[in-house]
């Protein structure tokens, strides 16, 4: 039976996986958290023989959103995100800046910017192909930090930096919320299959029942 099929590529300094996920049924692809490697993403959309439908960005985090200009503009296809990120975006020279040097956020700012036009929220269906995501608000690591339920056997959840093999996303930047990070862990994540597939936006795979903690931290 078809369903969706995941294709990671690790892009930019921050060795961010930049994740393809293909309807199988219909070819159709979502472009999640392009924050760089214009070039190897389009490479692997040119080999996988995927197309392209929309960019989608599990927080606005530089690393995870640096390049879904770029991507959107080669496909014409829109970007969506939660709002309460939008902010984030909206300033990602001064991230380019922060993390990467005044150079680059020079050539940041030179280049055209494409803003979201599609903002998801929380329980919200989005659709690729034959297939439907869920979408799960996840604040804590940022503000509007989601993941992308896709029901299966098993689901596979694609998430970004909430959720790590053997760790969580940080909080000390700006957005972050310690106590929302925690809420989201044990009401949104935890309460999943056990057997669910969690797709990191930095390292390799996980399954809920090998992270589910009892959060008393």
């Amino acid at each position: 039976m078809a369903g969706v099929k995941i294709h990671r590529i690790v892009v930019g300094p921050f060795d961010t996986n930049c994740i393809l996920v293909e309807d199988e049924a219909s070819k159709e692809a979502l472009v999640v958290d392009p924050g760089g490697g214009v070039d190897l993403i389009s490479e692997r959309v040119r080999l996988t023989g995927v197309r392209p439908v929309m960019v989608v960005l599990t927080h606005g985090h530089v690393d995870h959103c640096a390049e879904a200009s770029a991507i959107a503009t080669m496909y014409g296809i829109p970007i969506a995100m939660h709002r309460d990120d939008l902010l984030l975006y909206q300033h990602m020279d001064v991230q380019v800046e922060a993390f990467m040097g005044p150079a680059a956020a020079t050539r940041y700012r030179g280049a055209q910017q494409v803003m979201p036009t599609v903002f998801l929220e929380h329980g919200q269906l989005l659709k690729v192909g034959r297939t439907n995501a869920r979408v799960i608000h996840l604040p804590g690591h940022t503000m509007g930090g989601i993941g992308l339920l896709f029901e299966g056997r098993p689901d596979i959840i694609v998430q970004g930096d909430t959720l790590f093999r053997d760790g969580v996303g940080r909080t000390d930047l700006y957005g972050g919320n310690w106590e929302a990070l925690q809420s989201s862990l044990k009401l949104r994540l935890f309460t999943l299959k056990p057997d669910t597939i969690v797709v990191c936006g930095h390292g390799g795979d996980t399954t809920i029942s090998r992270e589910k903690v009892d959060i008393s931290w």
